[in-house]
């Protein structure tokens, strides 16, 4: 019995440390993302501001993504700091939309199942994080049990 239980011991280390690895090479792979979404942003405001000024008679408009690209700017802008929801990420403006459409508060897992998206353990926490910095720039509302509703 003694050996049976070493083997255990030994796989459940085994385990801890491919979970240890896995986890650090995920948040390596999400550094690297967000970095990869910032440059983009980066040259497609670099892009829109090389244009002219305008292209016919009506008045020039500032590019719409000039409010998120700006030095030391955030993917996701405060409510105040852009004109609409149409300013995000499309997977942002998908929650943003799944959201007002239940009856009540939602908790992460039926967002997604809701927005057609998958509910694997991984998925759903990705999805958890969004919901979250939604509600910390005000466009939802996270409710004491962890629900999320819409911003009143």
């Amino acid at each position: 019995m003694v050996p049976l239980l070493e083997r255990i011991a030994a796989r459940r280390a085994e385990l801890a440390d491919q979970a240890e690895h896995l986890t650090k090479q995920l948040a390596d792979i999400r550094h690297e993302l967000d970095r990869v979404s910032v440059a983009e942003q980066v040259i497609t405001q670099m892009l829109a501001e090389s244009e002219p000024a305008h292209h016919g008679d009506g008045p020039a408009q500032a590019p719409a993504i000039s409010a998120r690209a700006a030095p030391g700017f955030m993917i996701i802008p405060y409510r105040h700091q852009v004109s609409g929801a149409g300013e995000l990420p499309a997977g942002y403006q998908l929650l943003l939309q799944t959201v007002p459409d239940a009856d009540g508060p939602l908790i992460c897992k039926h967002i997604c199942q809701a927005a057609g998206l998958g509910t694997a353990s991984g998925q759903v926490e990705g999805t958890r994080a969004k919901l979250n910095r939604l509600a910390e720039r005000g466009r939802l509302r996270k409710m004491p049990a962890g629900s999320f509703a819409p911003a009143s």
